[in-house]
């Protein structure tokens, strides 16, 4: 058990969405305050366009956060989350001869070709937010992600790197760091769907071969993972805000009231809506009411949905065999929340798709896949807390630390750039069965 209370906190293009979590006694998240506020054209396709609003929009959610928690700490770390069509996801393989092919492979030299890999890697993109270890590979032995201890002529590394833009993640940092008050004291940035798979994922999906689809008002995310490990992972600049304006134009109505139909009587398909079901849109300035058919605002919903799911399928197929694909997909987001959607993507891939539902002890308003990430982000924290704990050498990634304002003579809990090392034991998984999540 923890007393570290950690907020995760999801900046997207509708809201942020942040959550307080802590572990109770069985040792299992538990999230015990929430904070909501909108971000509605301050970001948009994940990428911020207002950063006083964005950095406002941040502060209300962490202050609703220090409200619901009277008498305990208001000093907070946070671990954030970062997204948008800018960030590239690439496979990287680095290959050393070693000097004693005869002695054992050490843990300095995993520390070593490691080191190489992110030199090499910064010196093309010096923006790098993770780097991750897939693989090592001793002379002619089999690929694994513990390979101390194996003898051969030479050690090949394989990682998925992760980068931004340098212009797109200094804004982001800089967003942050305009909301930091005395509530937050410094954190990390993530990429979602790193976060996102922590907290609705099960290592045998992960193990089995999953696609976790994470469909946000401004972007859709797409990670496919094998053999418990990253494989894959892209930004689409589409997501919920695309079949809003839709509706808008489709039926007619003003852009407020597009996302309340499709937020408040939208399906995924159409057939199961009936055919004279209709809903009275308020006129305006004192005007009629005017009627709007169900079945037609279902017909648009589907048809970008469907659309969605051709996309994700082609992804899928750009990378990997469909059929190694036991675990199917997963889907979160705020898009999940969709009625039947699970059944139109099933229909469309042919994948076994169902709905991901945060793992956590938490209000029923948590028990909701838009919350996917916000969970996601503290639950890595925990993950790589219990992981340092085993004193471990750091070698699974670079996380970037968000810098604090002022100064505090309180004693900080342990370094949270620390706290991260090793991102893919718990993120990815290890060759430890007792390791993952």
């Amino acid at each position: 058990m923890r007393n570290d209370l950690i907020i995760g906190l999801d900046i997207g293009s509708s809201f942020v969405k942040a959550v307080a979590g802590k572990q109770n006694a069985q040792g299992q998240l538990e999230i015990v305050a929430t904070g909501k506020a909108s971000t509605t054209g301050f970001i948009l396709n994940g990428e911020i366009v207002n950063i006083n609003k964005t950095s406002a929009a941040i502060s209300e959610a962490i202050n609703q956060i220090a409200v619901a928690l009277p008498g305990k700490s208001k000093e907070y770390y946070f671990s954030s989350n970062l997204s948008g069509s800018h960030i590239a996801v690439s496979p990287y393989t680095i290959t050393k001869q070693r000097k004693n092919p005869s002695e054992p492979v050490s843990v300095k030299e995993i520390l070593e070709i490691t080191e190489e890999a992110k030199k090499s890697i910064a010196e093309k993109n010096p923006c790098v937010l993770h780097t991750l270890p897939t693989g090592f590979t001793v002379g002619s032995l089999p690929e694994t992600l513990d390979p101390v201890g194996q003898v051969g002529p030479r050690i090949q590394g394989d990682f998925m790197v992760i980068t931004a833009r340098q212009d797109k993640f200094d804004l982001f940092r800089k967003t942050l760091a305009s909301a930091e008050s005395d509530h937050i004291k410094g954190g990390n940035l993530y990429f979602s769907p790193l976060a996102s798979s922590s907290s609705v994922l099960s290592a045998e999906e992960k193990q089995q071969g999953v696609v976790l689809v994470d469909i946000g008002s401004g972007t859709t995310e797409i990670s496919i993972y094998q053999n418990r490990r990253l494989k894959h992972a892209k930004v689409l600049n589409w997501g919920g805000d695309r079949i809003t304006e839709d509706i808008k134009v489709g039926l007619d109505v003003t852009l407020e009231h597009a996302e309340a139909l499709k937020v408040n009587f939208g399906s995924a398909l159409q057939k199961l809506i009936e055919i004279n079901e209709v809903v009275m849109i308020p006129g305006m300035a004192g005007r009629k009411p005017t009627p709007v058919s169900v079945r037609n605002l279902a017909i648009i919903i589907e048809e970008r949905m469907k659309e969605l799911a051709a996309v994700v399928m082609a992804e899928i197929q750009k990378t990997t065999n469909v059929t190694a694909l036991r675990g199917g997909i997963v889907l979160c987001g705020g898009g999940a929340t969709l009625p039947y959607i699970d059944e139109l993507f099933q229909k469309v891939t042919e994948l076994e798709t169902r709905v991901g539902i945060p793992n956590a002890t938490a209000s029923d308003e948590i028990k909701d896949p838009s919350y996917a990430t916000s969970v996601g982000l503290v639950q890595v924290y925990f993950d790589q807390l219990e992981n340092t704990d085993d004193a471990a050498p750091e070698t699974s990634s670079q996380t970037d630390y968000i810098p604090t304002s002022g100064n505090s003579t309180k004693q900080k809990p342990p370094s949270i750039k620390s706290i991260f090392g090793r991102l893919v034991e718990s993120l990815v998984g290890s060759d430890e069965e007792g390791g993952e999540y």
